[in-house]
């Protein structure tokens, strides 16, 4: 028996005063509605909080589907930054044969020049001509090789630090969704054991009551009348 019961007061013929019981009773009522109105409150925020975690999950899994297209987008901007690479190859692979034919060229204007003295002249303007060519053909073939390989250097670079940007950011988005969506699944199972508790409670306590109230009426019952042939016995003795 609790406190609160022992402070009933006696009535007059025996059992307790029927006021302070239904006191008791409304008070008891009163106490088990503002926790389970609490604990729905609880379990209100808690779904909330499980709907925005939702929507954030969500939002994340946007942005790594966003973040594997970047990825795709810059693999085939390398894709096309090789191709060019490959084409400034032949170009160069092109002037070095261009440089081979004035090679030629050369060698047979040079045959020609030593057969024909008269041709000197000629044959060292010819031959001052064909350096400055050799020469001009030489440093664009080596420029064009520079500028593939730099463009080629500078693309892989760029890929590899978004890659690895993009795992790390990756990364972190899943551990932080992950941890969040365990800490919103474990105050969903706590809400859900207080509310099975505080029901449990309320079925004990609405048998005590029952239990209480019956006493009750049954010490305030006025005893039933004796039978009509017990009566006349009695008379009669």
């Amino acid at each position: 028996m609790s406190d609160t019961e022992l402070q009933f007061r006696t009535a007059a013929f025996g059992g307790f005063q029927k006021q302070d019981v239904l006191n008791y009773i409304e008070a008891s009522n009163q106490t088990h509605r503002d926790k389970l109105d609490e604990l729905n409150r609880e379990l209100e925020e808690a779904k909330k909080t499980g709907a925005s975690l939702e929507e954030e999950a969500a939002g994340l899994r946007r942005q790594a589907e966003e973040t594997a297209e970047t990825v795709q987008r810059l693999e085939g901007e390398l894709e096309e930054a090789r191709s060019q690479a490959e084409e400034l190859k032949g170009r160069l692979d092109e002037t070095g044969a261009e440089l081979t034919r004035v090679r030629e060229a050369l060698a047979g204007a040079e045959s020609r020049l030593a057969q024909a003295e008269p041709a000197a002249q000629a044959y060292e303007k010819v031959k001052d001509r064909t350096a400055s060519i050799e020469l001009e053909a030489h440093c664009r073939a080596q420029a064009v090789e520079e500028e593939a390989e730099e463009r080629v250097e500078k693309a892989r670079q760029d890929l590899e630090q978004w890659l690895h940007k993009v795992q790390r950011s990756y990364e972190e988005l899943r551990t932080d969704m992950d941890a969040t969506i365990s800490h919103t699944a474990g105050e969903l199972e706590r809400v859900q054991a207080a509310l099975e508790s505080i029901t449990n409670q309320f079925c004990a306590q609405d048998e005590r009551l029952d239990k209480m109230v019956q006493a009750c009426v049954g010490e305030r019952k006025a005893p039933e009348p004796l039978p009509l042939e017990e009566k006349q016995q009695k008379k009669k003795g």
